[in-house]
């Protein structure tokens, strides 16, 4: 029998370095509730235990029902699982961490959302097939501008918010007339440099949210909801 994976308690950091630190350190798969489910994470991926980005997003996007959703950098599946949670029909999740992929499945299949999702290991959009649209785009976008060494990183730095040029410039191919994507970023980031990225892309700002730290000296975090220009 095996033995039951301890739940481990949910904290806020501001320090992305002791963050990292705290995660390497971990050398099994932890359990952790979010929004009312109950993840399992593997080692090597960022842990909504300690990262309370999803927080941000969940507390300000709208789902429709039976929307279908593709989550970008899904890391544990969190945000993707809680717009299923919230309505939506249909789920992609991509991560360029082939462990990110793996917890990402199993959390799929230990929710009961087989039928309904599947994670794929995708550099940016690479995994998506011809033709595939989506109603939503979520993107728990890494904020720092630094190089990331592996791939724990990251889900943290982004060296030139390349990633992020990326995500922006791709996201109108892959997403139906009236869709909508969601970017959650940070107030540690550069945020004018993502909103050069917004403009030279095809989306424009429908809404912008603020999410405000609930500990002193925490991450201020930004949310946009983009459409098609």
């Amino acid at each position: 029998m095996t033995a039951p994976v301890a739940i481990s308690t949910r904290h806020q950091t501001t320090d992305v370095d002791a963050m990292i630190a705290d995660l390497r350190s971990c050398e099994h798969p932890h359990d952790v509730k979010v929004c009312g489910m109950l993840l399992h994470i593997l080692p090597g991926v960022l842990s909504p235990r300690l990262s309370h980005a999803p927080d941000a997003l969940i507390s300000k996007w709208h789902i429709e029902s039976g929307a279908t959703v593709l989550d970008l950098g899904c890391g544990s599946g969190v945000l993707g699982l809680a717009a299923l949670r919230a309505g939506a029909e249909r789920l992609v999740a991509l991560d360029i961490n082939p462990q990110a992929v793996l917890t990402t499945k199993l959390n799929i299949e230990r929710l009961g959302y087989s039928e309904h999702a599947e994670a794929r290991h995708s550099d940016i959009y690479s995994a998506l097939q011809p033709r595939e649209k989506f109603d939503l785009i979520l993107f728990a976008a890494p904020y720092w501008n630094r190089k990331a060494k592996d791939d724990l990183e990251r889900s943290c730095f982004d060296e030139d918010h390349s990633v992020m040029a990326s995500a922006l410039g791709g996201a109108h191919i892959w997403l139906n007339a009236d869709g909508r994507m969601y970017v959650v970023f940070s107030d540690q980031g550069d945020i004018g440099r993502v909103l050069n990225l917004i403009d030279d892309s095809k989306l424009r700002v429908r809404n912008m949210h603020i999410f405000r730290p609930s500990i002193h000296g925490g991450h201020i975090r930004i949310i946009w909801e983009l459409t098609l220009r």
